[in-house]
């Protein structure tokens, strides 16, 4: 078929349906050329394979064998990773979503929701989360990037960079949809049961329009279920009828949306009793006689369960789509206060402390207090916040400690949570969140003991004393022909500096580098300890060391070992960059002041404070200090 022509994309698609059209969804799937044979064993697998080359062959189609891939358990398809664990995005696509920079324009917005949004089966509650990014594109909305668009953004990276593995459906295991409407929004969830848990398959959620949604919860049920994870918002209709109708709105939608799903029979999980009382109405509205009509079509159970058991729907529905579970930059968000407050009622520990403090107990006031119904706990005049036992609290302060400040171990990432947070078993959940972070796992490399007994370097007394120096070679030119780092270490107080240079610079341009990023900043150091690198040998650089009075210290042949310092912080740029940079990785020079700043203010595990407070003598303000009072 020629290029070009507008009616070629379907007109193939027209043939490939054709050409397998006993087989589609039975073992094969095609999107175009992007042909998908799945199978339960190597055998049945084999004979498929067959099956599709034999049809293949027989309508005279050829494919590519080296853009082939044949007799994998884990294949991305279509910018989704598919694997017997479920469905999840792309790796790289994640990637780019977690690197974009700030829209700052219309077009450069619709571009981010329109990546985000093709992943918005993996986000809970996605439409009301972008609400105040999708508003920016409206023609009649002047373009102005506020808090609320800050946080909504941050949110929906975090999201997409955090996201479920979502279970592959299957027909043959009933499904189970649970529906919530309340207030701000509609939720529903697809899933199926896995032993005492639902595994979720699809989530859905829907922003209410502030002045025109108050119908009632029966309708919204009927609209989530129909446009469940639709994520799209409810029609500009006036609702301002009873819950019964909004609740059955909600489910006629969904059963609608699901359709291909729910021909079977599945269950109806909500926390409202519309099915029930539907056919004992004395007046139906048409519009109520509809969705029953299409409502009675299908073979389900519902099961009525409390809203405060119903947690997946209800938290969807619940949630004003101008808040999130977040923290941002200068506060908690009000969901976040909310949460701890409810959760210190059904904590003990915290509970107890709290009653001790409202009778005015001397020993707990010395320890604790209560600041706008928060409790924290102040030793050492360093006041932290005490976070109850609820794991969605511990995960998000977690999260906030370790993924968005550089993905350090398990030291660093206590030291870091220590200076705000604290609850009883802060330590032992720090160590378990870190071991199972799959972005470490996937980063990191592993670490081996030294071989052999090593002398150690004589320990400076003051900061600036000594340095220790590298060249890193990332393996990777960038488009300002940049390939290495420059690795300046100081050795008491672990500060460092982080300068990219090219592959071929001579001797000359490091000794610029030395004096622009660190002399000019900083005293000259009494010692230098570095490799036996060419232009730390040459003469030139001997010349100019021993002019400024500098002692040069160089390690063995074959034992980088003996310089510990730069090439344990090599490591850790590596690791920090792999999370950081994009895919093609071209961009990695530009993040180097961002590793920088994560590296010298988290804790070192050899002094017990920042290198920035050591070096500074004062500690930085970071985004964490506006969060508390």
């Amino acid at each position: 078929m020629p290029f070009g022509l507008r009616n070629a994309p379907g007109t193939f698609q027209h043939a490939m349906n054709r050409i397998f059209h006993d087989y589609l969804d039975k073992f094969v799937i095609a999107y175009l050329d992007d042909i998908l044979i799945f199978s339960k064993t190597v055998e049945e697998h084999v004979a498929h394979l067959d099956k599709v080359l034999s049809l293949l062959r027989q309508h005279k189609f050829k494919i590519n064998g080296e853009k082939c891939e044949f007799g994998r358990t884990r294949v991305l398809y279509l910018s989704h990773e598919i694997s017997a664990e479920g469905l999840k995005p792309d790796d790289a696509k994640v990637a780019s979503i977690r690197d974009w920079p700030w829209p700052q324009s219309v077009t450069e917005m619709r571009s981010f929701l329109g990546m985000t949004c093709y992943y918005h089966n993996f986000v809970q509650n996605y439409s009301i989360v972008a609400a105040p990014l999708t508003d920016l594109t409206r023609l009649d909305t002047p373009w102005e990037w506020t808090d609320r668009c800050e946080a909504a953004f941050r949110q929906l990276k975090h999201a997409l960079t955090h996201h479920e593995v979502l279970k592959l459906p299957d027909p043959d295991k009933p499904f189970v949809v649970t529906t919530d409407a309340k207030q701000y929004g509609i939720g529903a969830v697809l899933a199926h049961q896995e032993g005492k848990k639902l595994r979720p398959v699809e989530y859905m959620s829907k922003k209410m329009p502030s002045q025109k949604w108050a119908k009632s919860t029966f309708e919204k049920e009927l609209y989530v279920i129909y446009k469940a994870y639709m994520s799209k918002k409810m029609p500009s209709q006036k609702w301002a009828k009873s819950t019964f109708e909004k609740e059955l709105y909600v489910i006629y939608k969904a059963l609608t949306h699901w359709r291909h799903y729910l021909l079977g029979r599945f269950y109806v999980r909500t926390d409202h009793q519309t099915l029930k009382w539907m056919r004992t109405q004395p007046v139906l509205s048409d519009a109520l006689k509809r969705w029953i009509e299409v409502i009675e079509q299908y073979d389900f159970e519902p099961q009525y369960i409390k809203g405060e058991y119903n947690k997946v729907a209800d938290a969807l529905s619940r949630r004003p789509y101008f808040s999130g579970a977040l923290i941002t930059e200068f506060r908690l968000v009000d969901d976040v206060t909310r949460s701890m407050v409810e959760a210190y009622r059904e904590d003990p520990f915290m509970s107890e402390i709290i009653r001790r403090l409202e009778a005015k107990d001397k020993v707990t006031s010395a320890e604790f207090e209560l600041v706008n119904d928060l409790l924290f706990l102040e030793k050492a005049r360093n006041k932290r916040l005490c976070v109850p036992n609820r794991e969605s609290l511990h995960s998000l302060f977690l999260g906030e400690c370790h993924d968005a400040t550089g993905h350090f171990g398990f030291k660093k990432t206590a030291a870091n949570l220590s200076q705000w947070f604290w609850w009883p078993t802060m330590m032992r959940d720090t160590k378990l969140y870190v071991e199972t972070c799959q972005v470490c796992q996937r980063d990191k490399p592993r670490t081996k003991a030294p071989l052999g007994l090593l002398k150690p370097l004589s320990i400076p007394e003051r900061p600036c004393e000594s340095l220790s120096m590298d060249f890193m070679d990332t393996l990777v030119t960038n488009k300002s022909r940049m390939r290495y780092v420059y690795v300046i270490v100081d050795r008491f107080s672990k500060y460092a500096r982080l300068v990219a240079m090219p592959e071929t610079a001579k001797t000359e341009y490091v000794i610029e580098l030395f004096k622009e990023n660190w002399v000019k900043d900083f005293r000259l150091p009494k010692s230098i300890i570095s490799d036996r690198d060419v232009r730390f040998t040459s003469e030139l650089w001997k010349v100019a060391t021993a002019e400024q009075g500098m002692q040069l210290q160089m390690t063995s042949g074959n034992h980088p070992e003996a310089n510990g310092q730069a090439e344990q912080l090599n490591r850790v740029v590596q690791h920090l960059l792999r999370h950081y940079i994009k895919p093609n990785q071209v961009d990695w020079d530009e993040k180097l002041a961002l590793i920088a700043s994560l590296y010298n203010n988290v804790v070192h595990s050899a002094t017990g404070v920042s290198p920035n407070s050591l070096l500074l003598t004062f500690k930085p303000r970071l985004p964490l200090d506006f969060v508390l009072p």
